[in-house]
Formats: C-alpha cells, sequence, structure tokens
C-alpha cells in the first residue's frame, strides 16, 4: 500500500465543538440494479454537502446548507438515469436545527445533470423538497429497489430508526406508503440497518436457515421470483446483549387497500456471539448479506462473524485494548482494511493474515500529497475509512479536514472470481495477525539472551555438558534431567532462537581437502543427550542445521550448506553408530535421505568381497621394467607378494578389531532399525534416494544382507525337509516367540529386495554383467532359487495353516458330543492315549463329529422332541468307510 494522500479539502463544521462530518459513498441506479460509484458525498454540519469524484479526484457537486443545519445520519445521494442523454441526481439529508433540537426532518434536493446543448447554456438549480419525520433518533436513509426487468422496477424511500421504527415513502416525498412502529415500552436499539433481497441472500446469510426461506416463498406471489422480495436486516442492541433480526419487506403500493398491508414481517432474531460485551457502547457494523459475513467494531477490537451456518460463529478477531482497531472498510467476501492509530493493516478474515501493513506516523497523518490545507498544529486525528473502491484499487477515508484514499497494491486488487473463491493457505503463511516480524526469522537477542547466550558458550569452553545439557532444557520447556521421559517436545513450549543457537553450536562445516575443495559436516559437542534432545524437538533435520549454521562466524559453515543425509553421517561417526541406533529407534519422523545415509555409512563399515577383491588385484599387479630383465621381474613379484600379505594380514586384523571395538550386536540392531524405517517409506522414492545416494557395489551387498535375512528366518526351508537341522533355524531352537522372526518381515524383506533392484536399474545390471559374467549370473541364480524356495514355504506355511483350522474345527464340533462326565475327566486331565490305528487317527470326512446320543426320548407331553427327530434323521445315514486299495 500507499500513504494515504489528499483528493479533496473538505470546510471545516461552523460549530467545532457539536459539529461533525459525515460520508457515505454514492450508488447509481440503472436497470434495477443498484450499483455503487466512484463518488463519495460528505456532509459538513452548517456547510455543505459536497459530491467528490475519486477516479477524477474533483468535486462534481455541492448543496449549501444553512448554519444552523445538523446532520443527522450520512447523507444519501442516488445518480440515475431519466431519459436519453439525461441523467438525474437525488439527494436525502435528515437533519435539525440545533445540536439539541429533538424534531426531525427530511430534505430532498433533486439535480438535472446533462450535456449542455448550447454555448454558454447554464446548468439549473437543483430542486429542494422537505419532510417532517417521526421525533426520534435517525439511523439512516436508504433507496431500495426491487423488480426484475427496468418496467416493474419499484423505488422506495427508507427511513430507519435508532429505536427499530422504519418509515416507507415514495421517492418524491410525495406519501408515505406505510409506517412501522414498536411498542412504547421497548429498549432495543438498532445500531446498523440493511436491505437485501432474497436472492442474495439464500447465497449466504440464509444459505443454512431453510426454514426462514420457505417462510418468505410462501408469501410470494406467483408471477415473482426472489430477487422482488427484500429483507431487512437490523442490528440489534438489547438489554441481555446484540443481536441478528431479520424481516420481510413489502414496499408497498400506491392503492389505499394494500397500503393497509402490512409493511414488515419479522422472520427470525439470532444473538451474535459475545454478545454481552461492552453494552454502553456504540458498535460499528458492515454486513455483506451475500457471504454472510459480519464485521463489528467494538471498543477497538475488530470481530468478523461467519452467519452463513445456522448458528453465527466468530471466524477472526483483530485489535487489542492497547493497540485498537479506529475503523475498517470492507473489502471484499474475505478481506478487510483495518485502520490503527499507528498503522493501517489489510487482514483476510479466513485464516486471519495480514496481507498488507502501513505505518502511520506523525508525519504521515499531517502530510498528504496534495494537500491544500493544513491540519491544526498538534492534532494527531485518526484516518476513519469510508468505503472501498475495488475497481479502483483505492480505499477512501477521512482525517480531519481532507477527503484522502490509499492506493492498493495489484496483489490486493484481486478480480471478483480470486474473491469469491477465498484465500488459499499458501498466500497466508508467514503473515500471521498477531506476529510483529514477518518472513526471516529475527534471532537478534535482547539483554536476557545475550546472557544466556554468554552461559552457553563459558559451558563449551569449559567442556561443561552437563550445564550445557540443563540449559537445552530449560529452553525446551522441562527441568533438567526430565528430558530422558520424554519422547518429544511440544513446539509451544521450545524456545525457538535459544534452540537454533545451541544447534549452531552442535555442527560446523570442515574443509578434509583444501585442494579438492571437499567439505563435511561434523559435530562439535561431545555430548549425546544434546543430540536427543534436539532430535526430539525437531531440529535435527538439515533445513534447521542449515539455518542454525548460518549463525556461525566461521567462513566455512557460512557459506557451504549441508545436503541431505549429511546430518546423519555426522551422527554415525559421533560413536560407531551407537548414537544413530538411538535416535532412530525414538518416536520421531526422519527424512528419507536421513535413513538411506545410514544404511550407505552402515554398508561401508563392512568390507565388501567386492572391494576386498578389487584391492587385493590392484596389489597383485607386476610393475613393468623398462630393460625387460626377467629376473628382476620375478623378484619385483615375489616382494610384491609377500608386501600383499602383510596388507591382508593387517586388513584383517583392523576389520577384527573394528568388529570387537564397535560391536555386530549394534550394527545389526541398526541396520534392523533401518529397514524397518524404510519400509514406511514409498516404494519409488525408496529406489530413488537409493540410485542418488548409493553405488551399486553397497546395493549388491544389501541384497546380500536380505538373502541372510531371509535364510535366518527360515522361509527358503520346507518344513518337511527339516529333519534333524531344526536348531539351525532361528525361532526353531527352543527359543520364545520375541527373539524368532515375524510373520511380517517376508513383506518387509522382498519389498527393500524390490527397492534395491530396481534403485541398480536396467543400465546397471546391463554394465554390471559385461564387467563380470559368471558373478551377476550366479547371483541372479542364487537370488531367484532363493525367492522361488521363499515362495514354496508360503504356500506350505498356508497348508498346515488350514490343515490345523481343520482340526480346531473338528475339536470344537466333538466337545459338543461330550456328556458330563467325559467333560469332567477332560477338566482333570484324566484323558488316556488310546492305541490307534492309521487309519482310525485320520480325521473324518468333511472334519465334522458325529452328534450325541440324545438319552431324553421324550417331552413332558410325552411327544418325541426335535432333537429326537434329527439323531433318527441322522442316524438313517450310513457312516462314511474308507477302504485301502491294495494292488
Amino acid at each position: 500500500m500507499e500513504a494515504p494522500f489528499a483528493i479533496a479539502s473538505l470546510p471545516k463544521p461552523l460549530d467545532a465543538e457539536n459539529g461533525k462530518v459525515r460520508a457515505a459513498p454514492v450508488f447509481g441506479i440503472r436497470e434495477s440494479r443498484k450499483r455503487k460509484r466512484h463518488e463519495v458525498a460528505v456532509g459538513v454540519d452548517g456547510e455543505s454537502v459536497n459530491v467528490y469524484n475519486i477516479q477524477s479526484q474533483s468535486q462534481i457537486a455541492s448543496y449549501a446548507l444553512p448554519p444552523q443545519t445538523y446532520l443527522c445520519c450520512p447523507p444519501c445521494s442516488i445518480y440515475s438515469k431519466v431519459g436519453k442523454g439525461s441523467s438525474q441526481r437525488r439527494t436525502y439529508l435528515v437533519a435539525r436545527n440545533g445540536p439539541q433540537d429533538r424534531k426531525r426532518r427530511l430534505i430532498y434536493m433533486t439535480e438535472e445533470v446533462h450535456m449542455p446543448r448550447h454555448i454558454g447554456e447554464q446548468p439549473l438549480a437543483p430542486k429542494k423538497q422537505e419532510q417532517s419525520l417521526q421525533s426520534k433518533d435517525v439511523l439512516g436513509v436508504e433507496i431500495v429497489t426491487a423488480g426484475s426487468d427496468p418496467k416493474s422496477t419499484v423505488e422506495r424511500l427508507m427511513v430507519f430508526y435508532r429505536d427499530g421504527s422504519v418509515d416507507c415513502m415514495t421517492t418524491d416525498l410525495a406519501q408515505t406508503l406505510w409506517q412501522h412502529k414498536v411498542d412504547g415500552e421497548a429498549t432495543d436499539v438498532v445500531e446498523n440497518a440493511t436491505v437485501a433481497d432474497l436472492q442474495s441472500a439464500k447465497k449466504g446469510l440464509l444459505a443454512s436457515r431453510e426454514d426462514v426461506t420457505a417462510l418468505v416463498d410462501v408469501a410470494l406471489p406467483n408471477n415473482s421470483n426472489s430477487s422482488d422480495q427484500l429483507l431487512l436486516c437490523q442490528l440489534l442492541r438489547t438489554g441481555q446483549g446484540r443481536a441478528l433480526r431479520v424481516s420481510s419487506l413489502r414496499l408497498g403500493s400506491r392503492d389505499i387497500v394494500q397500503s393497509q398491508a402490512a409493511g414488515m414481517q419479522l422472520l427470525m432474531e439470532v444473538e451474535l456471539p459475545d454478545s454481552e460485551r461492552k453494552l454502553d457502547q456504540q458498535a460499528h457494523y458492515d454486513l455483506n448479506v451475500g457471504s454472510g459475513k459480519l464485521y463489528q467494531l467494538l471498543g477497538g477490537r475488530l470481530s468478523a462473524f461467519d452467519l452463513s451456518g445456522t448458528m453465527p460463529r466468530t471466524s477472526a478477531t483483530f485489535g487489542r485494548s492497547k493497540d485498537p482497531v479506529v475503523s475498517f472498510a470492507r473489502m471484499s467476501a474475505s478481506t478487510v482494511l483495518a485502520v490503527f492509530m499507528s498503522r493501517i493493516e489489510v487482514f483476510e478474515t479466513k485464516y486471519g493474515s495480514v496481507q498488507a501493513s502501513l505505518p502511520l506516523d506523525s508525519s504521515t497523518r499531517s502530510r498528504h500529497a496534495g494537500q491544500k490545507r493544513k491540519l491544526d498544529d498538534g492534532a494527531e486525528l485518526p484516518w476513519v475509512a469510508v468505503s472501498s473502491f475495488s475497481e479502483l484499487g483505492v480505499v477512501a477515508g477521512l482525517v480531519g479536514s481532507e477527503l484522502s484514499v490509499v492506493q492498493l497494491s495489484e496483489q490486493l486488487r484481486a478480480s471478483k472470481c480470486v474473491r469469491a473463491s477465498g484465500a488459499l493457505l499458501v498466500d497466508v503463511l508467514g503473515k500471521g495477525a498477531l506476529a510483529s516480524t514477518h518472513g526471516n526469522i529475527d534471532y537478534s537477542l535482547d539483554a536476557k539472551n545475550e546472557e544466556w547466550r554468554a552461559k552457553v558458550d563459558s559451558t563449551i569452553e569449559e567442556g561443561n555438558m552437563t550445564a550445557l545439557e540443563a540449559l537445552l532444557a530449560q529452553s525446551l520447556g522441562v527441568q533438567p534431567g526430565e528430558h530422558e521421559e520424554r519422547s518429544r517436545f511440544p513446539a509451544a513450549s521450545v524456545d525457538r532462537r535459544k534452540a537454533m543457537f545451541v544447534l549452531s553450536k552442535c555442527f560446523r562445516m570442515t574443509r578434509e581437502d583444501e585442494q579438492a575443495g571437499e567439505v563435511r559436516l561434523v559435530t562439535t559437542i561431545n555430548s549425546a543427550a544434546i543430540y536427543k534432545m534436539l532430535a526430539k524437538a525437531g531440529y535435527l533435520s538439515a533445513s534447521s542445521v542449515r539455518q542454525a549454521l548460518k549463525l556461525r562466524n566461521d567462513s566455512a559453515s557460512s557459506a557451504d550448506k549441508p545436503q541431505s543425509g549429511d546430518v546423519m553421517a555426522a551422527l554415525c561417526i559421533f560413536d560407531n553408530f551407537q548414537l544413530a541406533h538411538t535416535l532412530l529407534d525414538l518416536p520421531i519422523h526422519w527424512e528419507l535421505p536421513q535413513v538411506v545415509q545410514v544404511l550407505r555409512l552402515m554398508i561401508r563399515s563392512f568390507e565388501t568381497p567386492a572391494q576386498a577383491k578389487g584391492s587385493m588385484n590392484a596389489l597383485l599387479a607386476p610393475k613393468s621394467t623398462a630393460n625387460g630383465d626377467k629376473s628382476i621381474q620375478d623378484g619385483a613379484i615375489q616382494e610384491t607378494e609377500v608386501e600383499s600379505e602383510l596388507i591382508a594380514a593387517e586388513r584383517e586384523l583392523q576389520s577384527a578389531v573394528m568388529a570387537v571395538s564397535t560391536g555386530l550386536e549394534i550394527r545389526s540392531e541398526t541396520m534392523r532399525l533401518v529397514i524397518r524405517r524404510l519400509h514406511a517409506y514409498p516404494h519409488g522414492d525408496i529406489s530413488l534416494c537409493m540410485r542418488t545416494m548409493m553405488r551399486p557395489e553397497e546395493l549388491l551387498f544389501f541384497m546380500k544382507i536380505l538373502r541372510i535375512e531371509l535364510l535366518e528366518g527360515g522361509w527358503p526351508s520346507r518344513y518337511i525337509d527339516l529333519g534333524d537341522k531344526q536348531e539351525d533355524v532361528a525361532g526353531l531352537d527352543g527359543t520364545d516367540d520375541a527373539t524368532g522372526p515375524s510373520n511380517q518381515a517376508i513383506g518387509t524383506i522382498s519389498d527393500m529386495m524390490n527397492c534395491a533392484v530396481d534403485a541398480i536399474g536396467t543400465s546397471g545390471w546391463l554394465i554390471g554383467q559385461s564387467s563380470d559374467v559368471y558373478g551377476t549370473a550366479e547371483l541372479i541364480d542364487a537370488l531367484k532359487s532363493e525367492v522361488s524356495a521363499a515362495l514354496e514355504g508360503l504356500y506350505e506355511a498356508d497348508t498346515v495353516a488350514t490343515f490345523l483350522r481343520s482340526m480346531a474345527g473338528y475339536e470344537r464340533s466333538l466337545e459338543k458330543t461330550w456328556h458330563g462326565v467325559e467333560k469332567r475327566k477332560r477338566a482333570k486331565g484324566e484323558w488316556v492315549a488310546e492305541e490307534l490305528e492309521p487309519e482310525e487317527a485320520l480325521l473324518p470326512m468333511g472334519c465334522k463329529a458325529e452328534p450325541a446320543v440324545v438319552r431324553s426320548r421324550a417331552t413332558k407331553e410325552g411327544k418325541r422332541s426335535k432333537r429326537m427327530f434329527e439323531e433318527e434323521r441322522r442316524r438313517r445315514v450310513g457312516l462314511y468307510s474308507i477302504d485301502r486299495i491294495r494292488v
């Protein structure tokens, strides 16, 4: 937004103490439709009523007022066409003689506006009429129209009183069609009145109130539509709160008989949220019936209500008691311009965000572009918004005796279709209404933060990790020692600036090779608890570390940015995967590149056969000589063989020492955690990330690890082939189910195998086959046989499960045939195993047991029971018999 600039200087009220300046937008009527024009009518007590064009910044009409005239409400000015090449401007004023006068009169001024036909032709003077009104406080006057076509258009003048009374007159003040008067005992005060048609109300205000619209539709004539019916929306202040009252309006007829009908009919009345607040103050409203949005300015707080539902609800609130809102202007269905004493802000009401802000200092309020008259010395008057003009992209307002406008930016001047669809979440991120800053985070610390930062620096220099852990725990909202019990820290209790400062002390970028320019992220704090707390708070991500490194003063950390996976790479080197195992075991989210980085480093920690073979071949390559001496070559070969044996022995010793020092158990558990984490990500993302971060040799080694897991789980082994080798299979050696493989392991292994195969890709397999034909073919054949055996084992396991379910079902049916004595023997464990023939041990056909013999043969009446009938029917069918055919 641009700073407010004046477009016209207004006359000051004659009465400096009681005189006021009132302004309202000008409307035009064309083809039975009422539209807002780019004009503003300004009334000054004791001076005049002037009409200004906002676009041309000029005065187009002026009507003088007697010195004793005081306006009771803003003027109502209407511009309409009355013929070919001729227009008419009608202006209505409600005035009184003196500030304490109780008599009200309606002043009607008509001015013909047309192009001069002859040179020197003077325009006609405006005509003036007056009409006495009721001796009550007038809220406002408004011209309303109804009708679907220009021929049937009806125009009426409505006068609204603060006690709820309404007068309906003809536009020429010739006749008062009807009057609606309230009871004398009523104490309700009307603070705002708005007239709208039923068709617009069905889209917003009455969208969820079919009961109200049904009452109006029944009262409509057969030949009329919803655009002919008008609604009056009144906002009341009662003794208990504030409410919205909706009534149907009848514009009335000049016919004496029809004019006797009631002009208003109450439809509904609903209470506004938080309506009992500040009942002794006057509230200012702006009601948009088409969208169902209501804006209320009360006590310096601007509230936006959504009236489109069954009950009103508060959608947004702006302004506080220490920073009140002075005035506002609705810009669209979802944006509103709020004026504070020190700034102007444009709010989005759906998410409560600040779309634009403009500071208003003393120089801005007292110095405007094009100003013709200075304000009083020392006067700091607020900028009062009058109305917004979206087509021009400006908002008009009053400041002292100046009519000024605020120019909006192109982003705020949205089209009608964009305004109807509402704001998007991406447009309001980082624009909170209560935020003091926008955009990047300001890491400047005040005096307390400076003291806290000095403590952190001193503890790091002294190496006191216990004190540093206590300082970080306090910044995360917990007491020292309680962070171990927490699985995560809520974002609301975390001091982001302090956490980011500690994070900047935990990592730094270092250059391993100055000539090659390789930069690596390393850890600088020797405390695993610090990294655990930062991980639980969600600050061990690549983006957070990248932002934290900007706080460091060293050039390497500020210039170079860590890539995806560098954070976990630094943590794996911290203590040989022990910290990585702990972090992966926490119930927090880790990015996919971080998990793949752990997998890559785990594979590199093992000495792969391909690397050993390559290094051995390089060592065994004989050196060529220039003179071709064979004895020298033989001696060189023998010396090379001795050196290679020594190097191989040293490598084996280092591998053994590393396995003992780091522990195979930690690395195997970390590998299982990595595989479990990877299984939760999408298949395509895993393959793409593996292809980007891992070499084909590492992917092949990962496939070998999966094959080992497949063999250890016993998936390729069949139950009938186990024999005496059951103790060699995990889970079948007498151990409990917790140590054995789970049934879900085969799904995880197969998914990871597919990801590894896809990560290598077609080109990778072709290149590998061309370089090592036998090795690649052997790997593919072994993998194919193992997968086929595992699939066969799954089918066999499913078959065994089917047999076991059949046996369990037979057992349940057999228990139903037992009598009381047999059940008691079974409960006491008195069953004795019998020697049965192989044919007798087979399950019966259909796995159904014979029904029990019915002991009670008849009922009490002496008749056979239904159970006896069923038993006799079954006995008629013979038993199944099994005959073995011998050849």
